[in-house]
């Protein structure tokens, strides 16, 4: 059996590149399929396109943890199958991207956005060194963060920037990720459970909240950002 460090790293077999590069692209969306396949064994079919649908929304912002757990919980998805949902979506995706990374930034849609990624990662690692210095804590703090920008992926590419090692990489996030998925999972069923609250109302409010932080930094990178840049000569 071959060492975990070195399976996370992309090795996972010796004897031909083409084969594991095929592993390599295949694996995580097999599990996602598996994933799939277990809740629809499992939940009447209703429930499994609820879930499927979540799953899929999950990729496409503004929805995040933050919007699609309680609206997962307000549909009446018990909290913790969508947190270990989105928390498996963030492990799988942490895979792909330490086991592709070189072949997706060639992708002309996906390439450029993880080269913004990357210049962001850079700019985050010299305002806060102690993200650095902390390594595995330092980067599951930021996939924590209950912020946008701060989920899987950007933590993969930020760990690859500080030079962590894969296996810590991918504990970082899957500790970040479980995290922030189960705090915000057991908040928004205490909320509903004990205090009455309509769930739909609080994803209404947390995504106009997103909506209108997006759209102020747009329009502040846009027109004051651009004045605040110095000129060329």
């Amino acid at each position: 059996m071959r060492p975990l460090g070195c399976t996370l790293s992309g090795g996972l077999v010796f004897f031909s590149p083409v084969i594991n590069r095929v592993l390599r692209l295949s694996i995580p969306f097999l599990l996602g399929i598996g994933m799939l396949l277990v809740y629809y064994s499992i939940y009447d079919y209703n429930t499994y396109l609820e879930l499927a649908s979540l799953s899929f929304l999950y990729f496409i912002p503004p929805a995040g943890k933050e919007s699609l757990i309680p609206a997962a919980i307000a549909m009446g998805i018990p909290w913790l199958t969508i947190c270990a949902t989105l928390t498996f979506i963030d492990i799988i995706s942490c895979l792909f991207m330490l086991w592709n990374f070189e072949i997706l930034v060639l992708i002309p849609v996906i390439g450029p956005r993880l080269i913004r990624l990357m210049h962001r990662g850079r700019e985050i690692l010299s305002k806060h060194a102690w993200l650095e210095r902390l390594y595995l804590v330092g980067l599951a703090v930021f996939v924590f963060l209950p912020l946008q920008g701060t989920g899987a992926v950007s933590g993969t590419v930020l760990g690859k920037m500080a030079g962590m090692p894969p296996i810590e990489i991918f504990c970082a996030i899957s500790i970040g990720s479980a995290l922030h998925s189960f705090i915000i999972g057991l908040s928004a069923y205490a909320l509903n459970k004990y205090l009455g609250l309509n769930l739909w109302y609080l994803v209404v409010f947390i995504l106009g909240i997103i909506i209108l932080i997006s759209v102020v930094s747009f329009l502040w990178y846009r027109y004051v950002g651009n004045e605040c840049q110095p000129e060329q000569s």
